[in-house]
């Protein structure tokens, strides 16, 4: 036979991709408008709730191993009552940009956090420590009140190159209301003299302001005031945000330092990379498809299969389809025929009829057939089989039994019983129940040689017809359920059998053709692959601890997805009887759509009834129209299936209008962060990603 290379499902490949990557790209979606709803947003610049800032004086001790122990002097008008006191926040990470324009992330450890002289606790939210001065059982008083907050800050090793760097953010960005008398203090662990000191109200080292601080530098200390009124008078704005202050030191000037990351997200793409090679494995083992077969050229349905059958294993699962096809193959058969009514209806009748059908129960007329026995004796060896198993039967509970029923097999072993002295017939009604009803036997005796007769005309008739396949019995016996002729749309209960040919399917079909271990695994792949991108989302903008200079480590997790995705959409493959069957399938239907006229009319002259035992299996493959077409040029004899035209495609959707199917049936809030950080309070009040706060 002709051999063609299989090829390739790519409609259902593409099918399978597209969805996986919409699935994947709106939880994607999902994930990032969630995570935008808790990025730190930019607020106007309003008054502070009740309080402005009188001064602000920041006191900076630092070490040579880069610590800073901060102390901060906030003296704070209350205007407004009902307040409990303040609140501040001291962030982790921090954006710092060195003198050679260049800016990193570096995180920070804060320790130590404390408030002299009043009630105080803190807690972290979102990277950011905070500290909330004050009693929830106390308000304080109108007017001035001094704050005091320590806290060690730990900035860690220098990341900058060619030469140290003591970059500090002081005040934090975003109070809410103008710092008055700003003020800086900094010890530094040598000296400072003669190095460029610069001040920026930025953190990117654009905004200078080293025309409005006056400074001193004296030894290692450095003695800075803020003019906030001459800073407002000439540029029109005033000090809100972080005061910056950038020390220039050589190289060596900090000695090695602390290194304050973690390794969580290295754990994180570890087990990222790991669930990839399980995955990659997983394929190997499971999904790697069988070996492919060739298709060779099939003039007729592969192991005479239905065509349903040919359609699901091609991928048909329109089960409404499937089934139309077995009542056109019916017809084909000529089990039935299809005409059109003069209203356009669509009548269906069996053609070879209901004639075995039950026999009418003419004992309702008579006495029921009654024998009563009595056992005498207990079996033994000297019984047959037959007449040991009727006993055992008869008197298994009670040695007085009763019969309505099983008569003929108690007929064939009743002299056996009775002369062997095993039972007595107490009494038997088997001739006298008749007696008064002579015509109703009659009527009995005639319907039994009656429906005899019927048997053996119906069984010579069905042998000289193709049979049915399991699928089309079904579709028949629903058909013809309550009368040998039907129209379709007038008939409610077809689709019953719609559901069992559909429920036979995947129940025959389903684990012979794909790999359901393999399916399973595909499932494990998505959830993999699911699982890796929020392992990846949750590293970077959760866990978030990578030293800046291993940041790329955060893109290996997302990398990891589409190689994930891809693996898992080839997971599902055929077994071995999948790949055989599909060749065969897919053979016949390369016949069907490019078999040549005088191929055509060779198998037409050798089975008159070729076109339409085909037709079926052309309407479930999708290619009728052509097969059609093929015929419009060949002789055929004509047969009787009825007046519905089967010649045109389009006539075919009757069908399926015309059957019925039954229906089955918190309030946000109004403050927000810059971008150098993350978080915000909870409070209602401003934040920083440098710091900054609020009242409560």
């Amino acid at each position: 036979m002709k051999k063609i290379a299989i090829k390739s499902e790519n409609g259902k490949i593409l099918k399978d991709f597209l969805w996986s990557v919409g699935s994947i790209g709106i939880f994607i979606m999902l994930i990032m408008i969630l995570y935008s709803f808790a990025l730190p947003k930019t607020i106007k610049k309003n008054t502070a709730d009740g309080f402005t800032i009188s001064s602000y004086n920041v006191n900076l001790v630092v070490s040579e191993e880069n610590i800073v122990d901060v102390s901060e002097n906030i003296l704070v008008n209350w205007y407004e009552p009902y307040h409990h006191g303040i609140y501040k926040f001291t962030p982790e990470w921090l954006k710092y940009t060195g003198k050679d324009g260049k800016t990193i992330r570096r995180k920070s450890k804060v320790s130590n956090y404390e408030a002299i002289g009043d009630e105080y606790r803190v807690d972290k939210e979102n990277g950011k420590y905070r500290i909330k001065i004050g009693s929830a059982s106390e308000y304080v008083e109108e007017g001035e009140k001094l704050y005091q907050i320590k806290y060690k800050y730990d900035m860690g090793s220098d990341p900058f190159k060619d030469g140290d760097e003591f970059i500090f953010h002081a005040f934090g960005d975003y109070w809410g209301t103008e710092i008055q008398n700003a003020s800086i203090n900094v010890t530094m662990p040598k000296s400072i003299e003669g190095y460029n000191i610069n001040f920026f109200v930025d953190k990117e080292r654009k905004n200078n302001v080293n025309d409005y601080v006056y400074y001193d530098v004296n030894g290692s200390t450095l003695t800075a005031y803020f003019d906030n009124y001459r800073y407002n008078r000439e540029t029109g704005n005033i000090l809100d945000e972080a005061l910056t202050v950038d020390i220039e030191l050589p190289e060596g000037y900090f000695s090695k330092g602390s290194w304050n990351y973690e390794y969580k997200s290295v754990i994180l793409t570890i087990i990222t990379i790991g669930l990839t090679i399980y995955c990659i494995i997983m394929w190997l083992k499971y999904g790697k498809d069988f070996r492919k077969r060739v298709m060779s050229i099939e003039y007729y349905p592969p192991d005479n299969l239905s065509s349903a059958e040919i359609g699901y294993i091609y991928g048909n699962k329109n089960r409404v389809k499937l089934s139309i096809s077995l009542i056109i193959s019916l017809a084909a058969k000529k089990y039935i025929k299809i005409d059109d009514t003069d209203d356009k209806k669509i009548k269906i009748t069996s053609l070879i009829g209901r004639e075995i059908k039950e026999l009418k129960d003419l004992e309702s007329m008579v006495d029921k057939r009654k024998i009563v026995i009595k056992k005498l004796k207990n079996i033994n060896s000297e019984l047959s089989p037959n007449a040991n198993t009727m006993m055992k039967y008869l008197f298994k509970n009670a040695k007085l039994k009763e019969l309505k029923a099983n008569f003929e097999q108690f007929n064939n072993v009743r002299d056996e019983l009775v002369n062997g002295g095993y039972i007595k017939i107490i009494s038997d009604n088997t001739e006298t129940r008749w007696e008064g009803h002579e015509k109703q036997k009659e009527q009995y005796e005639q319907g039994k040689e009656d429906f005899k007769r019927l048997v053996e005309e119906y069984n010579e008739k069905i042998s000289k017809l193709e049979p049915m396949n399991s699928y089309e019995k079904i579709v028949y016996d629903e058909l013809f359920k309550e009368s040998d002729t039907i129209i379709l749309s007038e008939h409610k209960t077809l689709y019953k059998a719609i559901n069992e040919v559909e429920m036979n399917l995947n129940g025959s079909y389903k684990s012979l053709i794909k790999d359901q271990k393999s399916d399973s695994k595909k499932s494990v792949g998505f959830f993999i692959t699911i699982l890796s991108l929020t392992l990846g989302l949750f590293s970077y903008f959760v866990t978030e601890d990578l030293d800046p200079v291993w940041s790329k480590l955060y893109i290996l997790p997302f990398l990891c997805v589409p190689i994930n995705l891809f693996f898992t959409i080839f997971m599902g493959r055929k077994t071995e009887y999948g790949e055989e069957i599909i060749a065969k399938v897919k053979g016949f239907k390369e016949f069907l759509n490019t078999a040549e006229k005088p191929d055509l009319e060779r198998l037409v002259e050798s089975n008159p009834q070729y076109f339409y035992n085909i037709l079926p299996y052309t309407y479930v493959l999708n290619i009728s129209k052509i097969w059609i077409k093929k015929f419009e040029n060949i002789q055929m004899p004509k047969i009787d299936m009825g007046t519905f035209d089967y010649s045109n495609d389009r006539n075919w959707s009757r069908f399926n209008s015309d059957l019925y199917v039954p229906y089955s049936s918190s309030s946000s809030s109004s403050s927000g962060c810059s971008s150098c950080g993350s978080g915000c309070s909870s409070c209602g009040g401003g934040c920083s990603s440098c710091g900054g706060g609020g009242s409560w």
